[in-house]
């Protein structure tokens, strides 16, 4: 099959992204995505609930019928942190089954950073060197470390935007103490990561996800979201402390009126930009590169080689 669609369910965001093989490439022929926030609730009580579940089918149904007119393709439908961590994710595989005829391929954490860093590479290229890739997750953040010299070193935390927005950010604007205490919790993760990864410091920063690309493309001033404009853009941290301190400042609906961060990321940016701040200075950069593209292009990057070769 030379085209496919991949549709990534992540725990705030269903993506989908039908394709055609180009050589070892591939060109993009349609894209689209939809916040459903599968994972809702889900770090109280280790389910997913009811209506996110009702939510995603729905919004995976959504992206299935607006990629018709590019048929014929396979569609692949992969799913992270939510599912993965969730114990009632049959539920959930038996609906978008019933739904799409497709079953729900769950990824573990380190075949999810593994495509994340195979995505990314389609960004800063084979010659960038040592660097580190980080990929903010609804549910979760991956550190990768690609050395370009042998099995990239990969640690997988809980420092997911949905799970520490609902744990830790109740007032909008933001209150300090709030901010504060859920610092405590990303500081000391983001150090585990550091050591785990064997990090030396001096590693070039590369981020990827919703947070990332939504500052991006509030730095850039944006009117359309673009990806080929966010990507390879450097996002620097006096930026991300500017944008912190406006945002911050803001209540959800003021936030609701910023195209890139609506419809479902208005409280999310907090936590995110939390993250951002404390990968910078423990890893010890003044700026990130930034990649729209990750575990969706990867995936589908993985796919056609696993074709190719099989």
């Amino acid at each position: 099959m030379s085209r496919i669609a991949a549709i990534d369910l992540g725990t705030n965001t269903v993506r989908i992204m039908v394709a055609e093989r180009n050589g070892e490439s591939f060109e993009q022929i349609f894209s689209d995505q939809v916040i459903t926030r599968l994972g809702e609730g889900s770090h109280e009580n280790g389910k997913l609930a009811p209506e996110a579940m009702k939510r995603t089918t729905e919004g995976v149904t959504g992206l299935v019928r607006s990629a018709e007119p590019f048929r014929p393709f396979k569609l692949f439908i992969t799913a992270t942190s939510a599912a993965r961590d969730a114990s009632n994710t049959g539920a959930l595989d038996a609906m978008i089954h019933s739904a799409t005829g497709v079953r729900l391929r769950i990824i573990p954490w380190e075949e999810e950073a593994r495509l994340s860093l195979l995505g990314a590479k389609m960004v800063v290229g084979d010659d960038i060197g040592r660097f580190i890739l980080f990929d903010i997750g609804g549910g979760s953040t991956e550190y990768i470390l690609s050395a370009g010299d042998g099995k990239p070193q990969a640690a997988g935390t809980n420092l997911g935007v949905v799970r520490l927005a609902e744990t830790y950010i109740t007032k909008h604007p933001v209150v300090d103490n709030e901010y504060n205490d859920m610092m405590k919790e990303i500081n000391a993760t983001v150090d585990r990561a550091f050591t785990d990864i064997r990090a030396k410091g001096d590693e070039t920063l590369v981020g990827t996800a919703g947070t990332v690309t939504s500052l991006a493309a509030i730095a850039l001033r944006l009117v359309e979201y673009s990806p080929a404009k966010v990507n390879g853009y450097r996002l620097t941290k006096k930026v991300v402390e500017e944008l912190r301190r406006k945002l911050f400042a803001m209540t959800l609906e003021e936030r609701g009126r910023i195209s890139h961060i609506s419809g479902g990321r208005e409280d999310l940016i907090v936590p995110g930009i939390g993250i951002i701040l404390a990968t910078m200075k423990r890893f010890g950069a003044d700026s990130l590169i930034v990649s729209d593209y990750g575990i969706r292009e990867g995936l589908i990057l993985d796919i056609f080689a696993t074709e190719a070769n099989g």
